[in-house]
């Protein structure tokens, strides 16, 4: 055998063994949807509920979360999917998330939100009066 025909060899069989260690590192595990009312005035807060499908089942969520640097009030209603989610155990917890908005009236936008390995990209639809620009957490609990 060659050695050119050996580093091809090589080649392919190292890239075929990557390959589903990438597309692990960013699969979509599950779908989410949530409903959420955002309200502050400096220090701001959220509580809402959503639903997460995960391998072939629906379980219901609770959202809570505070803030910096918001003022006014906007319901959200969001979709999106999950990542990185290897057991429904790691689903529940405190996610974080930094972003910039401003809702007058109807407004569309996204948000990222992560803790540890498990990412949402969640697309939102806003109604109501708000402005932020800040960093904050939400809290996931299951149930």
């Amino acid at each position: 055998m060659s050695i050119w025909r050996s580093v091809i060899l090589a080649t392919a069989a190292a890239t075929l063994a990557g390959a589903p260690l990438a597309a692990k590192t960013n699969a979509t595990t599950g779908t989410i949807n949530i409903s959420e009312t955002q309200f502050g005035f400096l220090l701001g807060g959220s509580v809402g509920s959503g639903t997460l499908m995960y391998r072939g089942r629906s379980y219901r969520f609770k959202i809570g979360g505070i803030s910096v640097g918001k003022i006014g009030v906007a319901k959200i209603h969001g979709v999106g999917r999950v990542s990185n989610l290897t057991d429904i155990s790691k689903f529940a917890g405190t996610y974080v998330a930094a972003d910039a908005s401003a809702t007058a009236g109807k407004g569309a936008g996204s948000i990222k939100l992560k803790n540890g390995d498990v990412v949402l990209e969640i697309d939102t639809r806003s109604k109501g009066l708000q402005l932020s620009a800040s960093g904050g957490g939400v809290k996931i609990t299951l149930g």
